[in-house]
């Protein structure tokens, strides 16, 4: 039971350690700004981009397999602490690239420094609330994690303008470095007299974690889902939404950030209403994502294929809605940790977290290389059928993992 030190020591802590996922966000949309500087300065096409873009998530992506288990041994305290300050450098190091390769070294270091700051809050979450609050609560980090995903657009557009983008990461970094000390002197791992379930088995449990997450199909079938929709969220909110609007749209870098930002608005106010509905009213995971993604797909197809009728009016309420429904995604975590034991929860959600990181690093990239095989328009722009084709493959995969996540196991929630 939570005294009432706990009670306010846990208001306290999820606020600081949320704090490094709301930068980890900012971090990995911020290139949908900042992506005709890059082209510029680094004299790069549309697969490169992709691939400077990606190289956070493709780092991000293969630090989970370790970070589980470090995170279930060593705790989140300490990962978080070290990651962080390794995020703060390649925030530096990116801001100083004199060229392409230095920065893809800093975009990498950055991936690997924040590569923690999801899994770590919902490692704490896990243990300083209650099952029957854990959807709400890790759909309301997902949701202040949007809120960095927020000043990486308009913010950013008028911080690039004014100081340029070199000095604006800079400035991040000093910001990161900060979060990282905070955590060290003010987070615990849990609270006071915390007794984890099963923990005289923890040990075993943790050694051959690994093989028994992978046997399980349900595993793999919500990794699916998870790959496709966090790629295509991530695909659209983080790169190619942005070109997409300034190529054919023809809107300008601020235009382009205030209808981005409405991704993350969307994302903000779904994610607590949707986690708790999942919580408290159908009591049902897998009802509530399987609808929810099925409207952010449809989504993607409006955006694309409504371009001829849309006014800028209903694009902010096309990209708001396809931010509230994309939100429920974030509760495929809560499905696949309630089919685990408790004490390899550390472990069961840095390996689902891998599919979704891997899945954005990889469906940026392709996209990428899907514009670029059309090739640039006389104007500079890319063409509309470029990026027809591109979000299309978010749609193909997006409905084929929906497909399959209805035959896999539900996961109800009791009130305890």
């Amino acid at each position: 039971m939570l005294t009432s030190k706990n009670l306010t020591n846990k208001w306290l802590i999820f606020s600081i350690v949320v704090s490094l996922y709301f930068l980890s966000y900012f971090y990995r949309v911020s290139t949908a700004i900042i992506s005709p500087e890059l082209v510029k300065e680094f004299k790069i096409g549309a697969e490169n981009l992709g691939l400077l873009s990606s190289i956070y998530f493709y780092t991000f992506a293969l630090a989970q397999f370790p970070l589980g288990p470090a995170l279930d041994r060593i705790g989140p305290r300490k990962i978080m602490t070290i990651l962080g300050i390794v995020a703060a450098f390649g925030a530096i190091i990116f801001a100083i690239s004199k060229n392409f390769e230095m920065a893809i070294i800093g975009r990498g270091l950055i991936g690997l420094g924040v590569s923690v700051a999801y899994m770590g809050t919902l490692k704490i979450l896990a243990n300083w609330f209650k099952i029957n609050e854990f959807g709400m609560m890790s759909a309301l980090a997902m949701a202040i994690g949007n809120a960095g995903a927020i000043t990486a657009t308009t913010p950013l557009a008028y911080a690039v303008d004014l100081f340029g983008w070199r000095l604006t990461f800079f400035i991040i970094a000093i910001v990161n470095f900060f979060v990282a000390l905070l955590i060290f002197f003010l987070v615990t791992d849990s609270p006071e007299n915390f007794v984890q379930k099963n923990d005289s088995h923890s040990q075993i449990a943790i050694k051959d974690s690994f093989k028994f997450i992978l046997l399980n199909k349900n595993f793999w079938i919500i990794s699916l889902l998870t790959f496709f929709w966090f790629g295509s969220f991530l695909g659209i909110q983080g790169l190619w939404g942005g070109p997409y609007l300034m190529d054919i749209f023809k809107f300008s870098k601020e235009e382009t950030g205030n209808i981005l930002s409405m991704i993350a608005f969307g994302f903000i106010a779904g994610g607590p209403v949707l986690g708790r509905i999942s919580d408290r009213i159908l009591k049902s995971r897998k009802k509530l994502i399987f609808i929810s993604l099925a409207i952010f797909t449809l989504n993607i197809i409006l955006i694309i294929f409504l371009r001829q009728y849309l006014s800028k009016f209903f694009l902010y309420v096309l990209f708001f809605t396809f931010g509230f429904f994309g939100s429920s995604g974030i509760i495929t975590y809560a499905h696949l940790k309630e089919l685990f034991p408790l004490h390899i929860s550390g472990t069961v959600m840095t390996c689902l977290n891998f599919f979704a990181i891997i899945g954005a690093a990889i469906l940026q990239h392709t996209m990428g290389a899907i514009i670029e095989h059309y090739g640039r328009l006389s104007t500079g722009a890319y063409p509309y059928i470029a990026y027809r084709s591109a979000f299309l493959f978010c749609v193909a995969g997006m409905i084929l993992s929906l497909i399959l996540y209805s035959f896999s196991k539900e996961s109800r929630i009791k009130n305890q």
